[in-house]
């Protein structure tokens, strides 16, 4: 008796396209919704949150002094030898010790952010900062040194992030960046 009602119920909801309706309806749903795309890079761009891994960034005191010492314990926690670091003495006052690094190196092609340098560094010269626009046309961009991972970032690490700002594109020698508006009050929440 049983077999023969859900032969019936099978029947009847084949009949009536049933299960093309609850399609139809889910599509339909999605129609009338609002639109969860970002219109990035032309007009948006996400500002990652806080704890986000993004590139390397070598940090300074206030006083604009290396706050990295040379003692290479990043490039020893570091589970893919990414990163290289050769020290060497110096008096000048660049760093806040007599030890500062000559080459501070990394691979972003064989890094995994996983953030052992970060953890490693007494000093919290190194850091994972929040730009995770990382894509380049040839390996010589992706690998970083010294003086590029001492620019400032363009998004502090006072902002919380986790939000959609507006953007606006930038020229430089480098070729075109797309840089967050942080001044913006109106921010989307993702």
């Amino acid at each position: 008796m049983s077999n023969g009602s859900s032969r019936i119920t099978d029947f009847i909801k084949k009949a009536l396209f049933v299960d093309f309706i609850k399609g139809l309806a889910i599509t339909l749903r999605y129609n009338v919704s609002r639109s969860i795309t970002l219109r990035y890079p032309d007009q948006e761009k996400w500002v990652p949150y806080r704890r986000f891994r993004g590139q390397h960034t070598l940090n300074m005191d206030a006083n604009g002094r290396e706050l990295c010492v040379a003692c290479e314990l990043c490039a020893k926690a570091c589970p893919t030898k990414c990163i290289t670091v050769i020290p060497m003495e110096d008096d000048s006052g660049r760093g806040i010790a007599d030890r500062v690094a000559k080459v501070w190196k990394v691979e972003l092609t064989r890094c995994l952010f996983c953030g052992y340098c970060e953890d490693a560094c007494p000093t919290r010269a190194v850091r994972l900062g929040r730009d995770y626009e990382l894509a380049c046309f040839d390996l010589s961009c992706a690998t970083k040194n010294k003086e590029e991972l001492l620019q400032p970032q363009s998004i502090p690490e006072t902002i919380n992030g986790g939000f959609v700002v507006k953007a606006k594109f930038v020229r430089s020698p480098e070729g075109i960046k797309v840089v967050p508006d942080l001044r913006m009050s109106k921010k989307r929440l993702l």
